[in-house]
C-alpha cells in the first residue's frame, strides 16, 4: 500500500507484556485532504437529493454515506420473481442494485432486438424505483459476466471487417446503435428525472492502459449523447484498466476463490483477506500484472463493484465457500478505507439459451477461458440461483445494517493500517478514525487457512483527547473471528467510550430508544460509558455504579431478556441489547420511506413499499418477534416485545423417482423375416426412418445408441457410416456430421436371417442451444425385404411396419444410459406454491435436468447438495423431468475443497421442500 492510494499507513507499535500483546495504535493524525468538485460526473439529481462524490466518499444531500451495491442479472432471473428478489436484496441492506446488460441477449441476430420477458430492462429498473433502491446498469458493450463472447453477439465477433472493443468506426457504429437501444429502455428513469439510476458502468476490464483512454471517453460521450446523464460514471479498475483522469471512477474487487486459475492447486495466498491490500487488486481474472500504467488513484474514492460472497464453479475448480467468506472480504475492504462495498454477484440466476447457441462462457466453441455450466449461474451467492436465502446472506446483514446507520460518521474516517500484515496467520486490524472517535476492525479469518488463536490481546488507542485501552483485560481471538468495535461512539446524549461488541442500529420505540449490538465470537461483552447526562444504568433491575465519571459494564449477557437500561437526566431512556451471532442471523432491519422496523424471526422477511411484511421459509412453524411495532396478528407480549407464532399449512407434493435407461424408451425390432424363405437367402432386411430436425440452432452432437444381435451397415442421408459396429454389445455411434437440419433419413441394412434376432436403438440429437431430442426405434421405423440395396435416390416399395419383439433374455442387464433418472411430479401440487425447492445429493461429475427437449438445470458437482426451484422451470403436465449424470473420468484434473468419491455415480437422496409464505400488515 502506498501513499498515492490516499491511505495513511502507520507502523503500529506493539508492546509485549508477559504472555500478552498490547497493540498500540497512534490515532493522533491529520486527515488527508478532501478534494471536492474535481470528478467530471453528470447531473447530481434534484435539489435536496443531490448525489456528489469527492476523492473519499459519496454524499447524499451533503451528508456522507456508505451505500451497499449488490449485483443481480435481471436477464438470468425469472421476471415473475424480480420484485421478490429486489425486496430480498433490500431487506439485506442493499441500497444499489447493479446489473449487466448483455448485448448478445438482446441482439443475438443483427438488428433484431428483444427487450421482452426476462430481457425487459425497463420493467426491472421500474421495479427498483417502486421499492426505493438505486439502480446501476453496466452497459458494456463488452461485459464478460461469464457470458458467451463476454456479451458481444456472434455476428460482431465473427466478422472480419473491424476490430471490436476499439475506436474502429465500423465497430462504433454498432455500439452507437446498441447504446441508443439501451437509452430507450432507460429514458425517464435517471436520477435527474427522480428515477433510480444513479450511475453507469462503461465497458468492463478494459486493460489497454493509456492507449485505451480514448475509447473509454468515446463510450462516455456516446452515453451522454443518448441522455445517460448520471451522478457517477465508472469502470472496473484492476490491472491496467484505461482510466481517463477524473472522467470515470475505477471500481475494485476481490474474491474468495479463483475459477480462472490455470492450476488445480489449493489457493494459499489471497489478498482479499488482508486489510492493507492495494486498491488495484491484481488477483481478479489473472495471476499477476506487470503493467507500468499507473493512474493517480488518489483522485478517486475507494469504491468496489466485485466483492465475492462466492464464486462460480468451473469445470476444473470446485470450491465450497464458507458463509463468512463474503463478509470477511467486505469487512477487509471497509477497514482499508472503502466507502462503497459492491458485490458480484449478490443473487445468482439461470443462464437463458439463445436461438442459435447456448449463452454461457465455454471454451470449445467461443474460445473463452473457462468451462462453466450451461444453465447454472448460482455463484454460491447470498441469494442462490433458486432464490433461496443462503447462510452468507445472514452473515452480511449486520455489516450492511451497520453501514446504513453509521456510514455518515464512518465515511470521512481515515484508515490506520499496520505496514506488514501479509502473513496469512497475522491478526488483521485497522482503526478508522476522525477527530476523537473511530471504529476498530479486526479479523482472524483467512480462507483455506486455520489461523492460530491470538492469545492475550489488548488494544491501546492513542487519541488526541486521551487514550483508550480495550478491552479492560487481555482476550483471546479465535480463528474465524471478525468484528467492528466502536471508539467514542455518540449515542444521542451519551458517549460510549468503547464496546467489545459491534453496533448494528438504533430504533425508536414508543417509550425508549433501543440500540442493538452483535456479540463478538467467544469474547466477553464490555461497555464503557461516559457518565455525562446519565442519571442511572440498570441491568436486570440492578443499579450499576460509576467510577471516575465512567460506567464500566462487563460480562453482558445476550438476548432480549438482558437489556442495559440507561435513564438520562433529560428523562429519555435507552435500552441496549447484545445479540449472539446466532440471534443476529435472525435479526431483520427493514426500511420504508416513512419508518424503520426491526424483527427477530426464524423465517426470512421482506417488506414492500406499503409496509406489508412477507414471512417465508420451508419450516412448518415460525416465530416472529416485533421489536418496535405490532402486526395485525394475534400474539403475546413479553418484555415489551410482541411474539407471534405462524403455522404454515403443508400441502404435500407427491413425486416418484425411478431409474429409466434410455433403452427402455425404444422397442426391439425383429431383424429376421416372419416367414423365412430359402430362395431369398441373398436378400437383405432393411429398416428405414425418415424424420425432420427442426431447430433454430445447428446440430452439436448426434449419438445413435445401438444394440443388435447381428451385424449391419448404416447409411445416413446417403452416406455410409464408416464406424465399427460391435455385435451383442452397446454401441455409441457418432452421427454428428451426417445429420442435417430439415429432412433426414436412415437406412439399417441387415443380412437375411433364419434365426430369430432383433435390434434396438435410440438416436440422441443435441443442438447448440441446449435442446435435445430422442428418436427411438419403434413402430414408425419401416422395413422391407429385398435383394437390392437401394441407391439414395431410389424409391423403396413394399415398406411395412416392423415386428415388435420382446427384449432377448440375454440382454436383460444391458442398457445405454445407466445413470439416467425420471422424476414424476404432480404439477398442480407444485403450482400451489410460489417456490418449491428440489434438493438432490448425487455422486458423479456433472448432472443435467431436461423438461421435454429443453435443458432446464445443470450442476458441476462439488460434493454439496444441489437445489432446483421447480417453479422457475417449465413443468409440463404428464411430462417427467429427466436427470442424467456424467461419471467422473479417471484421474480428473479438478480442484476440490472436499474430495468426492470418484468411483460412485448416481442419485443418493432427493427431497422436495415447498416454501411457505405469509403476508402480514403492520398496525398503525
Amino acid at each position: 500500500m502506498k501513499f498515492r492510494f490516499h491511505y495513511i499507513l502507520l507502523l503500529l507499535l506493539s508492546t509485549v507484556s508477559g504472555n500478552g500483546q498490547t497493540i498500540t495504535i497512534d490515532a493522533q493524525i491529520e486527515p488527508p485532504k478532501i478534494i471536492e468538485n474535481s470528478l467530471k460526473m453528470g447531473n447530481p439529481g434534484l435539489a435536496g437529493k443531490e448525489i456528489t462524490i469527492n476523492n473519499k466518499f459519496l454524499s447524499l444531500a451533503g451528508k456522507p454515506m456508505i451505500p451497499v451495491m449488490g449485483e443481480i442479472h435481471f436477464s438470468r432471473c425469472n421476471p415473475d420473481k424480480w420484485e421478490e428478489l429486489i425486496l430480498k436484496m433490500k431487506a439485506n441492506g442493499i441500497t444499489i442494485i447493479s446489473t449487466y446488460v448483455f448485448w448478445i441477449y438482446h441482439e443475438e441476430e443483427k438488428s433484431v432486438f428483444n427487450w421482452n420477458g426476462s430481457k425487459n430492462l425497463k420493467h426491472f429498473i421500474e421495479l427498483c424505483k417502486k421499492h426505493d433502491v438505486w439502480a446501476y446498469p453496466r452497459i458494456g458493450p463488452w461485459c464478460h459476466g461469464e457470458v458467451r463472447n463476454g456479451g458481444l453477439p456472434d455476428w460482431i465477433v465473427n466478422q472480419k471487417t473491424f476490430k471490436p472493443r476499439t475506436n474502429d468506426a465500423k465497430y462504433l457504429e454498432h455500439v452507437d446503435h446498441w447504446y441508443r437501444e439501451i437509452s430507450e429502455q432507460l429514458k425517464g428513469l435517471y436520477y435527474k428525472d427522480d428515477g433510480p439510476i444513479i450511475g453507469i458502468q462503461l465497458e468492463n476490464e478494459y486493460w489497454r492502459g493509456k492507449g485505451g483512454e480514448k475509447h473509454i471517453m468515446t463510450l462516455k460521450n456516446m452515453a451522454l449523447k443518448y441522455g445517460m446523464d448520471v451522478p457517477m460514471y465508472t469502470i472496473t479498475g484492476w490491472r491496467n484498466t484505461s482510466t481517463p483522469e477524473n472522467e470515470v471512477i475505477p471500481l475494485w474487487g476481490g474474491y474468495p476463490a479463483a475459477p480462472w486459475n490455470t492450476d488445480i492447486k489449493k489457493i494459499k495466498s489471497n489478498a482479499s483477506y488482508v486489510f492493507n491490500k492495494p486498491i488495484n487488486d491484481q488477483s481478479i481474472g489473472n495471476e499477476a500484472s506487470t503493467a507500468k500504467y499507473k493512474p493517480n488513484y488518489s483522485l478517486y474514492p475507494y469504491f468496489t463493484c466485485e466483492l465475492g460472497i462466492g464464486n462460480q464453479i468451473s469445470e476444473h475448480r470446485r470450491p465450497i465457500l464458507n458463509p463468512i467468506d463474503g463478509v470477511t472480504i467486505a469487512t477487509s475492504n471497509v477497514a482499508s478505507g472503502s466507502n462503497l462495498p459492491g458485490y458480484y454477484v449478490f443473487a445468482g440466476g439461470l443462464n437463458p439459451v439463445g436461438k442459435h447457441t447456448t449463452l454461457h462462457e465455454e471454451r470449445y466453441e467461443s474460445g473463452y477461458w473457462n468451462e462453466y455450466p450451461i444453465i447454472s449461474y448460482d455463484f454460491q451467492a447470498a441469494i442462490r440461483e433458486t432464490g433461496e436465502i443462503a447462510s452468507a446472506y445472514h452473515k452480511l446483514k449486520p455489516l450492511h445494517y451497520f453501514l446504513s446507520e453509521f456510514g455518515e460518521q464512518l465515511a470521512p474516517m481515515t484508515p490506520i493500517i499496520p505496514l506488514d500484515n501479509n502473513n496469512p496467520d497475522n491478526l488483521q486490524y485497522a482503526l478508522r478514525v476522525k477527530d476523537n472517535s473511530g471504529y476498530l476492525f479486526v479479523s482472524n479469518y483467512y480462507r483455506g487457512y486455520k489461523k492460530s488463536t491470538k492469545q492475550d490481546v489488548q488494544f491501546h488507542i492513542k487519541l488526541k483527547e486521551g487514550d483508550i485501552k480495550m478491552p479492560s483485560s487481555p482476550i483471546k481471538i479465535e480463528d474465524s473471528t471478525v468484528f467492528i468495535w466502536p471508539v467514542n461512539l455518540k449515542m444521542g446524549h451519551n458517549i460510549l467510550k468503547y464496546a467489545t461488541a459491534q453496533p448494528i442500529c438504533n430504533i425508536e420505540n414508543k417509550k425508549t430508544e433501543d440500540w442493538y449490538f452483535k456479540e463478538s465470537k467467544n469474547i466477553n461483552t464490555e461497555f464503557l460509558f461516559d457518565s455525562k447526562n446519565i442519571e442511572t444504568i440498570t441491568i436486570n433491575g440492578r443499579k450499576q455504579e460509576k467510577t471516575n465519571n465512567i460506567y464500566f459494564l462487563k460480562s453482558i449477557k445476550t438476548g432480549l431478556n438482558n437489556p442495559i437500561i440507561i435513564k438520562n437526566t433529560n428523562g429519555s431512556v435507552k435500552r441496549v441489547f447484545v445479540l449472539s451471532e446466532k440471534q443476529m442471523d435472525t435479526f431483520w432491519y427493514l426500511k420504508s420511506r416513512n419508518k424503520t422496523y426491526a424483527f427477530l424471526s426464524t423465517a426470512n422477511l421482506t417488506m414492500d413499499k406499503n409496509e406489508n411484511i412477507k414471512v417465508f421459509s420451508t419450516h412448518e412453524t415460525d416465530q416472529v418477534i416485533a421489536l418496535n411495532s405490532a402486526l395485525k396478528l394475534s400474539g403475546k407480549t413479553k418484555n415489551g416485545f410482541k411474539y407471534y407464532t405462524i403455522k404454515n399449512e403443508n400441502k404435500h407434493i407427491n413425486f416418484k423417482l425411478e431409474k429409466v435407461d434410455l433403452i427402455n424408451e425404444a422397442k426391439w425390432l425383429q431383424i429376421s423375416p416372419e416367414h423365412y424363405k430359402g430362395k431369398n437367402e441373398m436378400y437383405h432386411k432393411q429398416f428405414f426412418k425418415a424424420f425432420k430436425l427442426e431447430n433454430t440452432a445447428d446440430i452439436k452432437k448426434a449419438t445413435f445408441h445401438f444394440l443388435a444381435e447381428e451385424t449391419c451397415i448404416i447409411r445416413i442421408n446417403g452416406k455410409w457410416l464408416n464406424q465399427n459396429i460391435a455385435i451383442e454389445k452397446t454401441n455409441e455411434l457418432d452421427f454428428t456430421g451426417y445429420l442435417k437440419k430439415g429432412e433426414n433419413d436412415i437406412l439399417l441394412d441387415f443380412p437375411y436371417l433364419k434365426n430369430k434376432k432383433a435390434f434396438v436403438g435410440v438416436l440422441e440429437v443435441e443442438f447448440y442451444n441446449a435442446n435435445k431430442i430422442c428418436i427411438p426405434t419403434d413402430i414408425s421405423w419401416l422395413n422391407t425385404e429385398q435383394y437390392k440395396i437401394p441407391a439414395p435416390w431410389d424409391t423403396v416399395r413394399n415398406k411395412t411396419k416392423p415386428v415388435i419383439t420382446e427384449k432377448p433374455i440375454q440382454f436383460k442387464d444391458f442398457g445405454f444410459t445407466p445413470y439416467r433418472y425420471q422424476l414424476t411430479l404432480n404439477k398442480d401440487q407444485v403450482d400451489a406454491y410460489k417456490n418449491v425447492y428440489l434438493r438432490i445429493n448425487y455422486s458423479g461429475d456433472k448432472i443435467t435436468c431436461y423438461s421435454g427437449k429443453n435443458l432446464v438445470a445443470d450442476n458441476f458437482n462439488n460434493d454439496t447438495t444441489w437445489s432446483i426451484n421447480l417453479t422457475d422451470i417449465t413443468l409440463k403436465k404428464d411430462t417427467p423431468l429427466i436427470f442424467e449424470i456424467e461419471p467422473f473420468k479417471k484421474d480428473p484434473k479438478i480442484y476440490f475443497d472436499k474430495q468426492p468419491d470418484f468411483t460412485k455415480t448416481g442419485i443418493n437422496t432427493l427431497e422436495i421442500n415447498p416454501e411457505f409464505s405469509t403476508r402480514l400488515e403492520i398496525k398503525n
